[in-house]
């Protein structure tokens, strides 16, 4: 959603009024978690072009912001993604948060103008404009909940403010994506880029093998409810901030961005420079092969 936000930006700080009000309350525990994007202004502000299967992503931070991390499909099954956080400028107005992206010159606003019903401890849709209304979008915890159940009334809310807007296709999205599959010789770069020295690498790839398949975007849910993130499975509980079981962010990174090949691989060195290749069950029940493993790149 928000990559239709980057090249508007500018646009949106020379205006100082708003065309509708914000929402009076918003409890942000329960705006936090994953979201699809259902609807959208029909214009293509964007720099990546026009996308598909968009989804946006909201943690808390130590520092009590929100981490954001949105990704989409392009018309290509290209994945694009893109991380920062929100703040509030003023706590008083719990509707206007302002944003913050990565590769971004400005922070840009983000106000909530209607929210859904709490269900589960989550908002069930979100209305997102911005003082200008010139982008808007809709946000939905559960699409088959959202057509059944909220789409008309969200539809007569837009209508009402003479909104348009076109759906944002969520169908196919596992089909379609090109997955964030990496070779081998691609993942030893970002090792060497990150710091591991050249007896490392070879080893440090077969962790990768085990722990993810070489897929970047690859996460898994532990039984006590941390996270591991990416290319070298990452656990949020020590290394990064944003999850609802983060705690100690030694990696001073969200963990969102811990789908960033690069970043996962800079925070796999800090993992390794702390505790070695047994920080990985990928090493231990492989520690032969992982000790002998070459890569010839």
């Amino acid at each position: 959603m928000f990559f239709s936000t980057l090249l508007i930006i500018s646009v949106l700080f020379c205006v100082g009024y708003s065309l509708t009000d914000t929402v009076d309350e918003l409890d942000v525990s329960n705006y936090v978690g994953h979201w699809f994007q259902v609807y959208g202004a029909p214009f293509d502000f964007t720099f990546q072009g026009y996308g598909k299967c968009i989804t946006a992503d909201y943690g808390i931070l130590s520092n009590g912001n929100v981490s954001v991390f949105n990704s989409q499909l392009s018309m290509k099954n290209e994945l694009q993604t893109i991380g920062g956080y929100a703040y509030y400028e003023r706590k008083l107005e719990p509707g206007k948060l302002t944003v913050h992206l990565e590769g971004t010159p400005k922070d840009a606003p983000y106000w909530v103008v209607k929210l859904g019903e709490i269900v589960d401890s989550q908002y069930q849709y979100s209305v997102i404009t911005t003082p200008t209304e010139l982008a808007m979008w809709v946000l939905a915890r559960d699409i088959e909940v959202f057509a059944q159940k909220y789409d008309a009334e969200v539809r007569q809310y837009l209508d009402a403010h003479n909104w348009t807007f076109i759906p944002i296709q969520q169908t196919r999205c596992l089909e379609d994506l090109t997955t964030n599959v990496q070779s081998q010789c691609q993942v030893a770069s970002y090792l060497r880029k990150s710091g591991f020295p050249e007896s490392s690498i070879g080893t440090m790839v077969c962790i990768s093998k085990y722990e993810s398949s070489y897929n970047c975007d690859a996460t898994n849910k532990n039984t006590d409810g941390s996270t591991d993130y990416g290319l070298f499975q990452i656990n949020s509980y020590y290394w990064c901030s944003g999850d609802p079981k983060s705690k100690y962010n030694e990696c001073s990174s969200t963990c969102t961005s811990l789908f960033n090949c690069q970043t996962n691989s800079n925070c796999a060195y800090t993992v390794w420079r702390q505790q070695g290749y047994n920080a990985w069950y990928g090493y231990k029940n492989h520690k032969t092969e992982c000790d002998n493993y070459k890569v010839n790149c």
